[in-house]
Parts: C-alpha cells; sequence; structure tokens
C-alpha cells in the first residue's frame, strides 16, 4: 500500500467516525460564510497567479513548520499579493485541522482573498463542511474519486456555492475530468503514489490540458520554487500556481512570499 492509499483509508476512517458522531449533522445547522469570492476570477485578475498554502507538515517532509500562525500567515499573503490561499485541513497526514481553516476565513473575509480547502475530499459532508467554515473551493484529487463521484462531488459543490480545483496526475486522467465543470484543473508535478517531484511534468501536460478544459483556469502545483519556474509555466497555458513548501519551510512563510516576488 502506497502513501496515498494510506491517506485515503485513514480519510475514510475519519468521515465514517465522524458521520458516525453526528459531526455532520451539527455543522449542516451552522450558517454558512454568506459571501465567498471566486478563486478562478482571482486567479484570472492576479498579476500573480500564486496560489500561497498554509501547510505545518507532509509525508514527504515531515514537520515543515510548527510555529507560523494561520490568521498572521493568510493576512499577510494577501498584503503581498497572493491570488487565493490553500488551506491543509487534514490532521495525521499534514498536521492541520477545520479549525484552521475557520480561523483563515475570518482574516480572508475582510481581504476578499478566496480560501481553498485542500484535503482528501470522499465525502458530499466534507466539501459542506468547506462552505460553512469559509472556503471559497474544494480540492477534487481525480485519483482518489470514482468518475460518479467526481461528477457528483463538482455538482454538489456548485448547488451550495462553492468552487472546485479538480486536481490530475496522469495523462489518463484528463479523460475523467473533461465534461465536470470544474471551475479549475490542477496538474500536480507531485506524483502522490511516492511522493517524488518533477516540474516537467506539468509543462508536458500544460498544452493538452488546456487545449480540452475549455475555460477551466489551469493550475500548476508542486515543485515551483522561482518566478522562472512560473514564466516556463505561462508558456504551456498555467494561470495559477499553488506554492507550499517555498514559503513554509521558512520561520517567516510571508516573508519568504515577499522575497519569492522581488528577489527571484
Amino acid at each position: 500500500m502506497n502513501i496515498l492509499d494510506r491517506i485515503v483509508q485513514s480519510k475514510r476512517r475519519e468521515v465514517d467516525a465522524l458521520r458516525a458522531a453526528g459531526y455532520y449533522q451539527a455543522i449542516a445547522t451552522v450558517s454558512p460564510v454568506e459571501s465567498v469570492a471566486s478563486m478562478a476570477e482571482s486567479i484570472r485578475l492576479s498579476p500573480t497567479g500564486i496560489i500561497a498554502e498554509f501547510k505545518r507538515r507532509s509525508p514527504s517532509r515531515g514537520l515543515i513548520n510548527g510555529t507560523a500562525d494561520v490568521e498572521r500567515t493568510v493576512e499577510g499573503y494577501a498584503s503581498e499579493g497572493a491570488a487565493a490561499c490553500s488551506v491543509l485541513t487534514d490532521t495525521p497526514f499534514f498536521g492541520g485541522a477545520p479549525s484552521d481553516l475557520a480561523r483563515a476565513s475570518r482574516v480572508a473575509g475582510r481581504c476578499r482573498l478566496p480560501l481553498l480547502r485542500k484535503d482528501f475530499i470522499v465525502s458530499r459532508e466534507q466539501i459542506l463542511e468547506a462552505r460553512m467554515l469559509g472556503a471559497s473551493s474544494v480540492l477534487l484529487i481525480a485519483s482518489v474519486l470514482t468518475p460518479c463521484e467526481l461528477a457528483d462531488f463538482a455538482e454538489y459543490a456548485r448547488s451550495i456555492g462553492l468552487e472546485t480545483l479538480v486536481e490530475i496526475h496522469a495523462s489518463d486522467e484528463l479523460d475523467r475530468v473533461t465534461g465536470i465543470g470544474a471551475d479549475m484543473i490542477g496538474v500536480n508535478s507531485r506524483n502522490l503514489a511516492d511522493m517524488s517531484t518533477d516540474i516537467s511534468h506539468a509543462m508536458r501536460m500544460g498544452d493538452e490540458v488546456a487545449a480540452r478544459c475549455g475555460g477551466a483556469v489551469i493550475v500548476a502545483e508542486s515543485g515551483i520554487g522561482s518566478i522562472e519556474d512560473i514564466n516556463n509555466l505561462r508558456q504551456y497555458g498555467y494561470s495559477g500556481f499553488l506554492i507550499g513548501e517555498r514559503f513554509m519551510r521558512e520561520s517567516d512563510p510571508v516573508h519568504a512570499f515577499h522575497v519569492f516576488l522581488t528577489c527571484s
């Protein structure tokens, strides 16, 4: 069993336990954040296109940053020109929590900064939870969902006012995501099965994804280390760039973002 299989298995157990405990029934009674900004539109209009990420750890790197404050970081990302912020909410493997998204939402609402809930979505309840906690969009990973689940989750997200970033890695996954109405298509240069990363993978897939996915915003994920990488990726049809560890591995992620923009 590879790392992705272990994560998804753990996530399904977690969702089942929360469902049995009545958590999702309780959160469904909470009033959602009234208005959230469009992540797809923000990327289109942004001069940077950067989706800056908040995450504490990863299966491949272990602890990345155990001290950064989510609210300060999100506010700083917004002030430095991020198009959106991705918040990891998985606990066992990434050290996050849904409460991180709720805290980020308090700041993001004032800044009109769109928030992506980044997690391993395996149920409608997680999508509703994301909406209640203030997300603008949710990540759907093609390799962990059936075609029927992908289509159903994308439609359900739309019905409650959320956008979707649908992530692919392998070329054969592209057939499964075309036609489901994804707002954004993400190409992950990291192979989630073994956590290896190769940014040239996104470059090889970019033109085909852009040609086949209509008006969807195309997002490059993982392995981006410089403005030069972003400029190269733009030539292959990308307008969004999800960057996490490049900033979070520094003690002050906001300063790292500033340096990235001004000194790359």
